[in-house]
């Protein structure tokens, strides 16, 4: 009788462990996503390419030129950083004024709690490190601005929009630290008894070449999911940087008054870009993301460009996928202030212990680690959330529910992709057109896409597309523009 009560108590108490660890894994991906993934139909999407945009110049500082390009603005900039941030200030004025006074920084932050002592401190801890060449070209954005009747955005307020990204990974006035979660950019991060395990889809990035493209190039394909509801896509912009001091030309898609961006391309045939990668390391006691990527872009190789990462310092958690057309490979970074971990195509790391699968010729990352002490990183940083409390500490205990954890989003997008490879091998080869589908379609299409692309490096051509607004149309499913960089470069 002894033994059958105590074998009840162990399976009660097995029981009671399985729905908190469901718990737990309900809210590992719900980053920076404000609704639920519409339910798949039997609709495939297809994307429509704008092959000739029409380009109209608008204005021009000095040696910085703004243009239309079919219905995206690309802004040149040339000359010295303080020279580029004067143009990007003087002819970008109204789209800064609006981030900054009535768009993106006052919805995103202001109107959701967050208070300004809070947001500058912490924002501080990050413009420490940012370089100061940087710092020059902010004061440059400063000046444009007089230049333009704008004087009442301070430094400060300024470099928010290079730091932003970061402060929304955690809850208002609740830095790291404070061990309280991350992303409040999705109200249901928090709803700790929520259980759907297939919400919120996020940044998506894959990159493939030889077997798999008619002519072996390489393309890289990229999704950015952020909130759509606060304008953010009324002051996107494609920047192309011309410094005088050595750097090669680079283009960043971004917003104005950013002094970087989380994708980008550059003229050594390099592209770049991100995804959230929650986990228990994050510290505000690092480099931005904006300024990490922009730097990546000033580099000539693939090894370097990986080297700025692994030498940080890095604050929050990003997977970082870059493509290179002159070596005709990629890798993916998982990266954080601690854990730094890359990885090459058909990397034998990326294996079933973790249920992971690479492949030859193709690379592809959403918002979820693939090492073991990754994925233990994650579940520390999202354990104490839950009521009442679990802590996960260890990858022993992480693998009693790595079953649940392929139920979710962030997994499903990366299968997903897999699966579409292998679908496609011997069917012919994948395309530009393609890839644009794989973005808009099955778990990887989000309803809030703010901007998607397809990258060929090779030919220094990006086929961009911004998310509309009034009413909000996600960026996959909008018309990519097609833009021959050469003659910017």
């Amino acid at each position: 009788m002894t033994k059958s009560r105590y074998g009840l108590k162990s399976i009660l108490r097995l029981c009671l462990l399985t729905l908190l660890l469901l718990a737990l894994f309900s809210q590992i991906i719900l980053v920076y996503s404000d609704e639920k993934a519409p339910a798949q139909t039997s609709d495939w999407f297809v994307p429509k390419i704008i092959e000739n945009p029409e380009i109209k110049e608008l204005d021009k500082e000095g040696t910085g030129s703004l243009y239309q390009v079919g219905d995206l603005k690309l802004c040149v900039l040339k000359g010295s950083y303080y020279d580029m941030g004067v143009q990007q200030g003087r002819l970008l004025a109204k789209n800064i004024y609006h981030v900054f006074k009535t768009g993106y920084i006052k919805k995103a932050l202001w109107d959701r709690g967050y208070t300004q002592d809070y947001a500058y401190a912490q924002s501080a801890r990050m413009v420490k490190h940012i370089p100061e060449r940087f710092l020059e070209e902010a004061r440059g954005i400063i000046d444009g601005l007089k230049k333009a009747g704008i004087n009442d955005i301070t430094m400060e307020e300024l470099l928010l929009g290079t730091t932003v990204a970061e402060i929304l990974h955690f809850p208002p006035n609740s830095p790291p630290e404070s061990g309280k979660g991350f992303s409040p950019d999705s109200p249901e991060v928090h709803a700790v008894s929520k259980t759907d395990l297939t919400s919120g889809p996020q940044c998506t990035n894959f990159s493939f070449w030889g077997k798999w493209t008619e002519d072996g190039r390489i393309l890289h394909a990229r999704n950015l999911d952020w909130s759509c509801q606060r304008d953010a896509q009324d002051d996107a912009v494609i920047f192309v940087y011309h410094p005088t001091d050595g750097i090669k030309p680079y283009m960043l898609m971004g917003w104005a008054g950013g002094l970087g961006s989380l994708t980008g391309m550059n003229a050594h045939q390099i592209s770049v870009g991100q995804a959230t990668l929650p986990n228990s390391n994050s510290t505000f006691d690092g480099r931005p993301c904006f300024i990490t990527v922009r730097i990546m872009l000033e580099q000539d190789t693939l090894e370097k460009a990986v080297d700025v990462v692994l030498k940080g310092p890095e604050s929050t958690g990003w997977n970082y996928t870059i493509a290179d057309a002159k070596t005709n490979t990629a890798r993916c970074i998982e990266s954080d202030p601690i854990i730094k971990n890359v990885y090459g195509p058909d990397d034998p790391k990326e294996n079933d212990e973790t249920k992971h699968y690479g492949l030859p010729d193709m690379i592809r990352r959403t918002n979820h680690p693939v090492s073991k002490e990754g994925l233990v990183a994650l579940a520390k940083r999202v354990g104490p959330l839950i009521k009442p409390p679990i802590h996960v500490e260890t990858w022993e205990q992480f693998k009693l529910v790595l079953f649940l954890f392929t139920n979710h989003n962030t997994y499903q997008r990366y299968d997903w992709l897999g699966k579409q490879f292998q679908s496609q091998e011997g069917k012919g080869p994948i395309t530009i057109q393609t890839a644009m589908e794989w973005l808009a379609n099955g778990p990887v299409h989000n309803p809030e896409t703010l901007h998607s692309c397809v990258f060929d490096p090779k030919n220094l051509i990006i086929y961009s597309s911004v998310a509309g607004n009034n009413p909000v149309v996600t960026a996959s499913h909008r018309p990519y523009t097609k833009i021959d960089l050469k003659q910017w470069f």
